[in-house]
Parts: structure tokens; sequence; C-alpha cells
């Protein structure tokens, strides 16, 4: 038996033209992959197929190296070229994709207020990013990250993600740019006068929803703020989508030993214990994921990718965008995603690779 879950795509085959830039020469000479990074992707791969010789093979597995791919991409080409004019590839990139996607809300201005006049769930619109409209605005408020060294831009773009998320009633994407603003404030990129007055305007904006908003009257005509309301009861249909897959999980879990069902086979050791048919291809929870798929080895592996990543990213102080990019995905991981996010994965490889430049250059300075 063959679980049907990946399929070829434009950009798997785009992605080759690239393998001409893995044999740029690195200024420091060749950069050499962190262990931790290779151990991960070698130690899932080979849990899977030792797993796929019990459970069914799951065409997942080739996302999954992809994602390595993406990353040996973005890891030699960070090594090659200088930070600023990879940042300004990916900033230019970032509002390309922020100009698609206002734009193509322009034309969905009927489906827009048919959803506001009747909101239920999500409104119909079609989405640039794969996985609906909860997955666009996240990725749109991670993108707003790249702009963290530009102040007045990065403003802009945290009210244009914030402005989305509500029309898209997407309470991930609202929390998201929140959690973007937040690193924000707190990286080296942001210099105390800047932090005086978000705090000003935090204070002044608290002050006028207590005294002079009706926050009840608002959350009836603004749905996003219903949706924050309904939170985990019975009307919450995004979480009861959740808890109803998250039931069985522990048992599907014990089942296999904490060794794993393979690549992929998360939501099919569910449904196999269920014996529920689910509509979503993952359980929304990329730890639980990662877990029910390669075990306890496997999530002990990430762990150490994330921990290795997470404290590089503080030691920058967050001075580099894309450390905020990472720590949020981290934290975003515990309510969506599935682990082959090639995207993320080639922002760890340009991330390594930048940190790692420092430190040569430091270390050749004294």
């Amino acid at each position: 038996m063959v679980v049907e879950e990946s399929s070829v795509k434009f950009y798997h085959f785009f992605s080759l033209l690239f393998i001409p830039c893995l044999f740029l020469r690195s200024e420091n000479k060749l950069l050499k992959v962190p262990a931790y990074i290779f151990e991960y992707f070698a130690g899932i791969t080979v849990i899977s197929i030792l797993l796929f010789l019990v459970y069914p093979f799951n065409r997942l597995i080739i996302n999954h190296l992809f994602a390595f791919y993406a990353f040996i991409i973005g890891y030699y080409i960070a090594g090659a070229v200088p930070r600023e004019q990879i940042m300004n590839v990916l900033q230019k990139a970032a509002l390309l994709v922020f100009i698609i996607i206002v734009g193509k809300l322009l034309f969905h201005i009927p489906e827009i207020k048919r959803f506001m006049k009747a909101p239920d769930g999500h409104p119909d619109i079609y989405t640039l990013y794969g996985g609906g409209t909860n997955l666009e605005a996240t990725w749109l408020g991670l993108n707003t990250a790249l702009f963290s060294n530009r102040k007045r831009l990065f403003y802009l773009l945290l009210v244009v993600t914030l402005t989305v998320s509500v029309i898209y009633a997407s309470r991930v994407g609202v929390v998201i740019a929140f959690l973007v603003a937040g690193f924000k404030f707190i990286s080296a990129t942001t210099s105390r006068q800047e932090r005086r007055a978000i705090i000003t305007l935090g204070l002044l904006s608290l002050l006028a929803f207590v005294f002079f908003i009706d926050l009840d009257n608002l959350a009836e005509k603004v749905y996003a703020l219903q949706r924050f309301a309904e939170f985990g009861d019975s009307s919450d249909k995004g979480m009861a989508g959740r808890f109803a897959m998250w039931r069985y999980y522990g048992t599907a879990l014990w089942e296999s030993k904490l060794l794993g069902y393979g690549a992929g086979n998360g939501i099919y050791a569910v449904e196999s214990v269920s014996g529920i048919d689910y509509i979503e291809d993952n359980l929304h929870n990329l730890y639980m994921q990662l877990l029910i798929e390669f075990g306890f080895i496997g999530l002990f592996l990430y762990l150490i990718t994330v921990y290795n990543i997470s404290i590089k990213a503080l030691k920058s102080r967050l001075s580099n965008p894309i450390a905020i990019i990472l720590l949020v995905y981290f934290i975003a991981s515990l309510i969506q995603f599935r682990g082959t996010d090639a995207l993320i994965w080639l922002y760890m490889g340009i991330f390594l690779a930048i940190e790692s430049n420092k430190v040569k250059l430091a270390a050749h300075d004294q």
C-alpha cells in the first residue's frame, strides 16, 4: 500500500537551477554543514525506510529530502554571497509577495463582502501559499520579519499583515504578527527611542480600548475577534478538528512503541486507530507530527536543531531578521506545519551560514 501525500510542483523543478550555485566557493573556504542538521535528515530518512517495511510507503519523504536540499542551497549561497545582497533579494521577493496578495484581494471583493455579511470559518479565497488562508496569513507575518531593520516599511507591512489576517479571520495570522512585532521590539535593531515610542503608543491604545471602545460591540462586528472569543468552545470548528485527531493520538503513538510510522504517516496512524477519515493531511502540531512519524529519536534530533538555532538567534540579539522568522516558526509549529516547509529550511541554511561567517570573521580579526 502506498499513501499518496506528495506531488511534484513547479518550484521543485525550478530549484534545480540553483545546483551550479552549490559549487560557488566561499571567501572563508567551503562551509561545513552543521552535524546536527545532517544527523536530523539522515536520521528521519533511515527511520522512515525501516518503518516503510511495516507501514505504507508515503512519498512525503521526498518533501523532507527536498527541504534538506533547500537548506543546502541557502547554506552554500549565503556562504559565498555577501549578507547585504542576500537580504536585498529576500526583501524584494517578500515585497512582491505582499503586492500580489494585496492585489489578489481586489479580485475577491465580492467574496469578502459575502463573508463579512455571513462569516463562517474563512472566506473562499484563492491563496498564493498552499494550505489555505491561515497559512497565507502565517507566511505574510513571517515575511514581515525580513524588514525588521527597515523601520517604516516594517510597520507598514505589519499593518498589512494584520489587516489581511482580519479579512481572512485568521487567529494564527494575528498571533504571528504580534510575535514578530514582539521579537522586533527586543531585537538589537530597535533603538531605545523606538522602544519608548512603541510603549507610549501601546499604553495609549490600551487606555483607548478600556475607556472609549465597547469590546463586546466591536467583537460582534469583527468576526476575527469573535474567533478569539470562541477559542476552545463547541463553536470553534478549527480547534474541534484538531481535538478530534488528538483524541486518538496517544493510542496511535503507543501502538508504535514510540518508534513512529514513517514520514507522512501521522494521519494514517490516527485514522487506523480511530476508524475515521480526516480531511486534514497533518496533525497541526509539528512536534506531535514528528513524534508519531519518526518516534522519539526523530523528535529528539529535531529538538537538537531547534535548540542550536534558537541559541544562535538569541546570541545574535535578533540582529539578523531571519532569526526572528525562525523563532516565530518554532513557536507557531505548536499549532501548524509538518516539517517539510522548504522555505523555512532555506532560511535556516542562510541564517546558519551568515552566523558561521560572522564567527570566522571575528576569529580572523583577533
